[in-house]
């Protein structure tokens, strides 16, 4: 994360990882915000995964604390 000019302001570029059935990055994790922005954030991570045509993708679950909620769209 880097800070911009606005104070206040960051911006994120995270590593993408694609191959051929997509890309995948982690678009929030909340270490990295805490120490840039000085406070944390009630979010502890999110991802973005963008498939290519035809491409199924399954879902894992964590069966142990604290594990995840799964948003799909």
């Amino acid at each position: 994360m880097r800070q911009l000019s606005v104070e206040g302001a960051w911006v994120h570029e995270p590593k993408t990882f694609p191959d051929s059935r997509g890309s995948f990055h982690e678009w929030f994790k909340a270490p990295d915000f805490t120490e840039a922005a000085g406070h944390p954030l009630r979010l502890a991570q999110a991802n973005c995964s963008v498939s290519s045509r035809g491409t199924l993708r399954g879902i894992h679950f964590a069966d142990v604390p604290p594990s995840q909620a799964k948003y799909v769209k």
